[in-house]
């Protein structure tokens, strides 16, 4: 793969991103499954890094771009962040004269939903590609549900996820 071929991945996914991480999918996808660049054990950790990392959740490509390049690949997926932000200028622009429209809602809605199956297709492949053991699963259930049902900050939960593999480190487990 090029550079110019993992810029083209990563302007792809930065203009399918939509602000979540619906793109997941199909970065693990194109870079793991059909390239063979980004193993699932690396995706995994550049999800987290990326999730850990200060700004918006696009820069998740970042972390992925590095894992399949170094430095020039994350620079190259930053580079594709820059056109996708100037983009979605104009984009901006233009949805906000046919929001209104039924045609724009049901497709809005749809794509939502869609969303929906992706990210726990991505859930998947993380589960698979991370939990080993008992504990493990523990600490993905106890984090999933402080986020979902309460208002505590995902930061926290990720540093109190940090500190449990650490203990089960100094455990021996």
């Amino acid at each position: 793969m090029t550079l110019l071929d993992l810029f083209l991945v990563c302007l792809k996914a930065s203009f399918l991103s939509f602000g979540g991480s619906a793109v997941l999918p199909l970065l693990q996808d194109e870079l793991g499954r059909q390239r063979g660049l980004l193993r699932d054990e690396d995706f995994a950790s550049a999800l987290a890094i990326g999730r850990i990392t200060p700004g918006p959740n696009g820069l998740l490509v970042l972390p992925i771009g590095y894992f399949v390049a170094g430095i020039p690949g994350a620079i190259v997926a930053a580079l594709a962040l820059c056109v996708v932000a100037f983009c979605v200028l104009i984009l901006l622009r233009l949805h906000t004269q046919v929001a209104h429209l039924p045609i724009v809602r049901a497709s809005t809605r749809g794509i939502e939903i869609g969303t929906l199956g992706l990210l726990a297709a991505v859930g998947y492949i993380i589960l698979i590609a991370t939990v080993h053991a008992p504990r493990d699963l523990l600490i993905a259930g106890i984090a999933f549900l402080l986020l979902a049902f309460t208002p505590i900050d995902a930061l926290l939960v990720l540093a109190g996820a940090g500190a449990l593999g650490l203990l089960g480190l100094l455990q021996g487990a």
